[in-house]
């Protein structure tokens, strides 16, 4: 095949796509407008084990932990949500800091699973044992992520010295603890890019059933570092070693994490849907201080109010509005982008909220690292 007939078919390719692309941005203006609650996450605490060099929630063991939300709180706001909603139908995320520190954590969860919640957890894997794994599961655990963010090497300069192999010792523990998915989640930077089948091989080795790739946003302690970011090269190398992954099958399963639209060329390839920034269209949350949010990575103004003097209930139905009607964003730096109805300004933990516009673009930095991209 020549370069120019190589061309041709990538284009062909990509207006197919950009027709898919159309009808699902159809359905994610009904996701909107009838914003159905599908996925509940818990900010447990931000209180942390570790002081991460990457963490947008500035989490670390100096966090107080005097304004977390008390149990009877979490369970008050979560009989509300299982009485007005199908709890059955509602993915319960538990994330933190880290929330194995919760000396109450599996009451809570416990009591969440009799209402009918499914529920899930992110952990750094430092605090797993085969007992706590085997308490969470008869709690009603379905699913897990364990952070492990490169090799030893890797990992470690990222999350300290000696994490690494507790780490990959959780994921261990808990792919043989008969839960539903197990997963690795690994965030992916300069520091790690070139470490890709490798991470892959230590994820199949760990026997999980997947293995979820991130990039890193310019929030929290990772405005400081720039190693922590990729430049569109790096991001190239990732989306194409996830699709070919995705393309040849086998364990565990690759995916790419939704952080933003990433233009034709890779849409529908590297997740298992299409882009839309779900964050207070179907995602809300309890923040750790009883904010309602919609993002844990979202800043603290964007709170929709407070389950200590608000109605959770209440606030899903009828606030979210920059969520939900996000034109707002179709400023100078957004209006005249041809993805604009796909994209409507990446996800709302990318927006700069100084400047007005959004802090990285995928599909930019794509087309800036190579002139003969196509996206």
């Amino acid at each position: 095949m020549t370069f120019d007939t190589l061309r041709i078919t990538m284009s062909l390719r990509n207006i197919i796509k950009l027709g898919q692309l159309r009808v699902w941005q159809g359905a994610c203006e009904q996701e909107r407008r009838e914003h159905p609650l599908r996925y509940l996450f818990w900010e447990t605490t931000r209180r942390c084990n570790l002081a991460c060099r990457h963490c947008g929630s500035l989490c670390s063991p100096a966090v107080t932990d005097a304004d977390d939300l008390q149990a009877d709180e979490v369970k008050a706001v979560l009989a509300q949500v299982a009485a007005a909603y199908d709890a059955s139908a509602i993915t319960l995320a538990v994330t933190g800091g880290e929330p194995l520190l919760r000396d109450d954590l599996l009451d809570v969860l416990g009591y969440a699973a009799g209402l009918g919640f499914a529920w899930g957890m992110v952990t750094n894997g430092q605090l797993t044992t085969p007992a706590n794994a085997r308490q969470a599961v008869t709690a009603g655990m379905r699913t897990v992520a364990v952070s492990v963010d490169g090799l030893v090497d890797t990992h470690d300069w990222l999350r300290g010295p000696g994490t690494h192999g507790p780490a990959l010792a959780a994921a261990r523990i808990y792919a043989g603890a008969g839960l539903h998915t197990t997963q690795i989640t690994t965030c992916i930077g300069q520091w790690n890019v070139h470490q890709l089948e490798a991470m892959y091989e230590q994820a199949a080795q760990a026997d999980v059933d997947e293995w979820r790739v991130l990039t890193i946003s310019p929030i929290g302690r990772a405005r400081e570092d720039q190693r922590l970011l990729l430049d569109g090269a790096g991001l190239r190398r990732v989306l194409d070693f996830v699709r070919e992954k995705r393309r040849a099958g086998g364990r565990p399963r690759a995916l790419f994490a939704e952080e933003c639209f990433l233009g034709p060329a890779y849409e529908g390839d590297v997740r298992d849907s299409l882009f839309l920034c779900f964050a207070g269209v179907s995602v809300a949350g309890l923040l750790a201080d009883g904010g309602i949010g919609a993002c844990p990575n979202l800043p603290p103004h964007l709170a929709q109010g407070n389950i200590r003097q608000d109605d959770f209930v209440s606030v899903w139905e009828t606030c979210y509005q920059a969520f939900r009607e996000p034109q707002w964003k179709q400023n100078d730096t957004c209006g005249d982008c041809r993805y604009w109805a796909f994209c409507l300004g990446n996800g709302m933990h990318l927006w700069d909220w100084d400047a007005g516009r959004p802090m990285l673009c995928a599909v930019r930095a794509l087309e800036s690292s190579n002139a003969n991209y196509d996206a």
